[in-house]
């Protein structure tokens, strides 16, 4: 049987419902949940060959809103990726990137991925540029803690809707670079963070943080302004912290003097815009 390549077929339910157990099986990811609550939409946007009613390989654009240095653009991240085992070895996904990308031409400022081992000698023969990623560092400081802080659950309808109105509110985390796309978040708090929330009322902000024996890690701040870190960290603090771990630039936190320690393993490629300085990818950037 021939395959047939289709792209942005969210309209159609029998293909979508074949990228849903496409994703179920490759990446063990179950879109339901957030397909309900309503944020799939189609600023994600898929390249997938058919073998009749089956997805046999697929590639995902996803259009993202940001700040890089002060301004705001459109961007685009490669996610998504991948072949069924029987089909691999054959050239598809390199066919399904090289389409996607003639398709986004001119319709964004920069565009990044995450690159498996095996796949970092493609993109970097497709015009990407290997760059390393780091966190930001600082000691814990010393505080009296007022722990305010209000776990939040997105199962619950009503978190959830506290969580996504926010976000659709927010301010950058990062004037350097900052994301603001709100269903991708969501995507996060359903998935990839949904026991790390927590309002602070206070200073009306969320926060998704979680904490390992001696290191609390941040990985995003929802406001409509960024509170400072000596104003936030009382509210969320530990007295076994030593070192707090920020998954986003810091320069809104009112911090002089951190770190950055370098991720390994995740593989990041850029085309365009991102700078190659020490780049800190906020954690619910990513597709």
């Amino acid at each position: 049987m021939a395959l047939e390549l289709r792209k942005a077929y969210w309209d159609d339910p029998e293909s979508r419902s074949a990228f849903k157990n496409f994703m179920r099986n490759i990446h063990g990811l179950d879109f339901t949940d957030w397909e309900a609550a309503g944020y799939w939409d189609d600023d994600y946007m898929p390249f997938s060959y058919f073998e009749g009613d089956r997805i046999i390989a697929s590639v995902c654009l996803y259009f993202l809103d940001v700040v890089i240095d002060g301004q705001q653009m459109r961007t685009v991240q490669i996610s998504g990726v991948g072949t069924l085992p029987e089909w691999r070895c054959r050239g598809l996904n390199r066919r399904l990137t090289e389409a996607a990308l003639e398709w986004a031409e001119g319709k964004h400022t920069g565009i990044f991925l995450f690159s498996d081992t095996e796949a970092i000698p493609f993109y970097s023969k497709c015009g990407f540029t290997p760059i390393d990623e780091y966190v930001e560092m600082c000691d814990a400081p010393a505080c009296a803690g007022c722990q305010s802080a209000v776990k939040l659950d997105p199962a619950k309808p009503a978190d959830r809707d506290r969580i996504f109105a926010l976000a659709s509110r927010r301010t950058a985390v990062s004037d350097r670079f900052g994301v603001l796309n709100p269903k991708l978040l969501m995507f996060h708090a359903l998935y990839m963070l949904p026991n790390d929330i927590y309002a602070i009322p206070d200073l009306g902000c969320i926060v998704f943080y979680r904490r390992t024996a001696d290191r609390l890690m941040i990985f995003d701040i929802i406001g409509e302004r960024m509170p400072l870190l000596k104003d936030l960290y009382p509210c969320i603090s530990h007295q076994n912290d030593r070192y707090l771990e920020f998954h986003f630039h810091t320069d809104k936190l009112g911090l002089t003097n951190t770190s950055f320690e370098m991720l390994a393993g995740n593989n990041p490629f850029v085309r365009g815009v991102f700078s190659n300085s020490r780049p800190v990818f906020p954690f619910t950037f990513r597709a």
